[in-house]
């Protein structure tokens, strides 16, 4: 779909070029060009450059080696600046886009005082700026739309989760109050002499998973009334390490290994314990991810006041449309899981004005990023 659209748009640019002066004429194919590359990625850039030179090759263009391997370098810086050029500020990215813009004329009037033409030079920098000015609003037009969609997520999950939290409040203390009583009764029956193993066998069978119950009521509630209050300056380089020690008994039963490269004296503001608890649950779905033999590597690193926490494993993966859903009450790839652990982790550290982000590729393996701001204040 992305690829049929900036196709379509650099065959039109070509078509319908702008005469700027009599015999002068100029196209903008750089603008669909450079956003298929840095919005649609390798494939669609690609596509759309190729369909571009196939485009001039029919209709004999003279300088087709010199553009093809002038667009070849542009497609190869765009390529090595995409991943990074997500992450940035809108501010920024249009910064590094003039930047590259600047140098695309530059070379340009180079190549006409080369070739005796120093006329065309002013003329192909007022070219130059109105397709600059073009590819800015194109990209904060998009940026925009981007924006948009991210809110209307955000916003449709926030009411999925309000829904639920009700639903937990109302729910959630009424169940529990009479399982408890049963554990009880149950816990009396099975100090009973008259029972034969099996029946004792039941029993505890029953209890354990009046326990899982209770366990999943526990999650609902804490969904419900997530903890706003004792917040404290938290090392959570400690915290990782003991966590990760924590699991490694669990790793060893999965048959799995995990490594940590935890930069030492990290520290956030947060909840203790809450904190803990969404550390255990990535890193436990991390090891459940995976079949077997495979490896968790936990990382956690400091960059420009925001502390980093990746959580990778070399497991199933999921496809993007898993990942979006990700957080979603109800919603889990494992076949037993409530999807409420991983509800609360991500409602745990947007309380702490963080977010999480996730990359995932099937059969390749997943990386949980936790991006928190950092505490360097010293509590009184």
């Amino acid at each position: 779909m992305v690829e049929n659209l900036g196709i379509f748009m650099v065959i039109c640019t070509m078509s319908f070029p702008i005469e700027v002066t009599e015999g002068s004429y100029y196209d903008q194919k750089l603008i669909p060009i450079i956003l298929s590359f840095l919005y649609g990625g390798l494939f669609t850039g690609a596509a759309v450059m190729v369909s571009m030179l196939y485009y001039l090759y029919i209709i004999g263009d003279n300088n087709l080696v010199v553009m093809l391997i002038n667009y070849l370098i542009l497609a190869g810086l765009l390529i090595a600046f995409r991943n990074r050029y997500t992450s940035l500020s809108l501010k920024k990215k249009i910064s590094i886009i003039s930047f590259l813009f600047l140098l695309i004329t530059a070379t340009r009037a180079i190549r006409l005082f080369y070739l005796n033409e120093e006329k065309e030079v002013l003329l192909n920098v007022l070219v130059s700026f109105i397709t600059w000015v073009s590819l800015v609003t194109a990209i904060m037009i998009i940026e925009n739309l981007n924006m948009q969609m991210q809110l209307q997520h955000e916003l449709q999950r926030s009411e999925k989760l309000k829904v639920v939290s009700e639903l937990a409040a109302s729910v959630a203390h009424e169940v529990r109050n009479p399982m408890t009583s049963t554990r009880g009764f149950l816990q009396l029956m099975s100090q009973d002499d008259n029972l034969n193993s099996s029946q004792k066998r039941y029993i505890d069978i029953s209890i354990e998973e009046l326990d899982r119950a209770q366990t999943i009521i526990q999650d609902y509630l804490s969904l419900a009334k997530p903890n706003k209050q004792g917040m404290d300056r938290v090392n959570v380089s400690q915290e990782l390490e003991n966590v990760v020690q924590l699991m490694t008994t669990y790793t060893a039963i999965n048959n799995t290994t995990i490594r940590h490269e935890i930069e030492a004296e990290l520290y956030i503001k947060a909840n203790k314990d809450e904190m803990k608890q969404v550390l255990i649950n990535l890193i436990k779905n991390a090891i459940e991810a995976i079949d077997k033999d495979g490896t968790v590597t936990v990382k956690a690193s400091s960059n420009r006041g925001t502390i980093l926490i990746e959580i990778i494993d070399d497991g199933v993966g999921m496809t993007l449309q898993q990942v979006d859903r990700l957080g979603t009450p109800f919603y889990s790839t494992k076949d037993k899981g409530t999807g409420i652990g991983l509800t609360i982790s991500f409602q745990i550290i947007e309380l702490l004005q963080g977010k999480i982000e996730v990359e995932s590729e099937v059969g390749k393996g997943t990386t949980f990023t936790i991006k928190l701001p950092s505490e360097t204040s010293v509590s009184s």
